[in-house]
């Protein structure tokens, strides 16, 4: 089992310094040693259920280095609250160099069992850009004054974590979090990938090959942070998500995730996933504390599986060409496509096409500019498209096996009576009459289709929606036209 170090944020210290109670017998004040004490104000618990094991037990002492001086110092509490004794510092300037926290182990004669219970950080230390005040810190003491200075601990904490396949150390959930990230992704083909940042892994480019990635950081609708995992070629450790919690107000965490993908020839990142949550809480990691994901469904028990990338263009035109019920290429109509790219899942030609509302036209031999959408996203398409349709026709895509003698109108009826309000049966746009395939059909998308997921070598739907189209379209203006290809 391997051991981390999980650290705790506590609350400030005030540095204050106050003058002797003594009676002064001269009415010129003399500017002697000023005592200097510190007030201890301990963090909350993350888990809101138990204040942190780090307080479960209070410490009996501090060490503080100062100009270079080591100062060990008692700690008492009043109502929970830890405090030191004094100490004299002459005025002036000073820098305080170490501060530490002990607990004396129930044995206050045997120093050699003591332990760190919390320390400050230095600049320039892990985690120093999570806190405000860092040493070595300069500190001005004035006779006759008091003197207020404030500093962070971080405290120590041991725990345990199952193996995950890498050495690492993580964060307990408290003021300073850690969270760790792995992913994996799912191709279909080798080749698209050579001579990208995939083929720097040790094995090169592979089916399933650890995901390059980056996550964006959002605390309260910022920006604070990016994390990616390029240095070691997303292979051989966990990506590491740090952030700060401000104890005593309510804060909300976006984490962005972005996958390096192909779109086209070129190599992006590109945004799939949002996790949100606030405070202590924590994205579910399964039992081996990382948060794994896969992008594509080659490793099915992942903590987040996303759907598989298809490497679509933006935008195509598309024309209804030829002939239609049936098309010559097998489907209910032929679509050429245009204005394509190269090294996209389809190019300019004409292919096979359906349609996916039997109530709406759409113009034989115009040219429509459109938006391309993948059907295994559909949350991004307009508000009229969403639906569990896409899984259901997804799954008959890849299912036709199931119905011998099966022919294009039995699924192009198929589909239209997922539509809503569904087709009613009556022929109609160069479509027969409801047929008992068309019936069988529909039966078992309802039953098979809504949780489908696409295998690897599957058959997906990508769709054609009108450029510009709202998200917050509710009616359509043009009939939903979509393709299929192999994703």
């Amino acid at each position: 089992m391997m051991m981390k170090i999980s650290l705790i944020l506590l609350g400030l210290i005030t540095v204050i310094s106050i003058t002797s109670c003594n009676k002064v017998k001269d009415s010129t004040p003399q500017q002697g040693n000023t005592e200097l004490s510190f007030n201890i104000l301990p963090g909350k618990s993350a888990t809101g259920l138990k204040v942190s094991d780090c307080f479960n037990t209070k410490a009996n002492y501090v060490n503080v280095t100062i100009d270079g001086a080591l100062y060990k110092i008692d700690v008492f509490y009043i109502n929970n609250v830890p405090y030191t004794n004094t100490i004299k510092l002459a005025p002036g300037l000073h820098v305080i160099q170490d501060f530490l926290m002990y607990n004396d182990n129930m044995t206050p004669s045997v120093p050699g069992d003591d332990y760190v219970m919390a320390a400050a950080v230095h600049t320039g230390a892990l985690y120093s850009d999570l806190v405000t005040n860092l040493l070595n810190k300069n500190v001005t003491i004035e006779a006759f004054k008091k003197n207020v200075q404030t500093i962070d601990l971080v405290c120590y904490e041991e725990a345990h974590y199952s193996d995950f396949g890498f050495e690492y150390f993580t964060l307990d959930q408290t003021v300073i979090r850690e969270q760790n990230f792995f992913g994996d992704f799912c191709i279909k083909n080798v080749a698209d990938y050579a001579g990208s940042p995939y083929a720097l892994q040790a094995n090169g480019v592979q089916l399933d090959m650890p995901a390059l990635f980056k996550i964006e950081l959002w605390q309260n609708g910022m920006l604070t942070q990016t994390y990616d995992n390029a240095a070691w070629h997303g292979e051989g450790q966990p990506l590491k998500v740090t952030y700060a919690d401000n104890l005593g107000q309510v804060d909300n965490y976006i984490l962005k995730l972005f996958i390096l993908v192909r779109q086209g020839t070129a190599f992006n990142y590109v945004h799939f996933y949002d996790w949100t949550f606030a405070d202590a809480a924590a994205i579910p990691a399964g039992t081996d504390g990382v948060v794994d994901f896969a992008l594509g469904n080659c490793v099915p028990d992942a903590d987040l599986v996303i759907p598989p990338w298809m490497n679509l263009p933006l935008t195509a035109t598309y024309q209804i060409t030829g002939n239609y019920a049936p098309g010559s290429k097998g489907g209910y109509v032929d679509a050429t496509l245009t204005n394509i790219g190269t090294g996209y899942e389809f190019g300019n030609s004409t292919v096979a096409s359906w349609c996916a509302d039997h109530a709406v036209n759409i113009t034989v031999g115009q040219v429509y500019n459109m938006d391309v959408y993948s059907s295994l996203y559909p949350t991004l398409l307009p508000a009229y498209a969403q639906s569990d349709k896409w899984a259901k026709i997804n799954w008959l895509m890849n299912h036709l096996d199931w119905f011998p003698g099966n022919h294009w109108y039995d699924i192009q009826g198929a589909m239209w009576l997922c539509d809503t309000p569904a087709w009613g049966g009556a022929a109609e746009s160069g479509m027969p009459a409801l047929t008992p395939m068309m019936t069988d059909m529909k039966t078992k998308m309802d039953l098979y289709g809504p949780a489908y997921k696409v295998p690897p070598g599957g058959w997906a739907t990508v769709i054609f929606i009108p450029t510009g189209t709202s998200s917050s379209t509710h009616t359509p203006v043009l009939q939903t036209m979509f393709i299929k290809i192999d994703p």
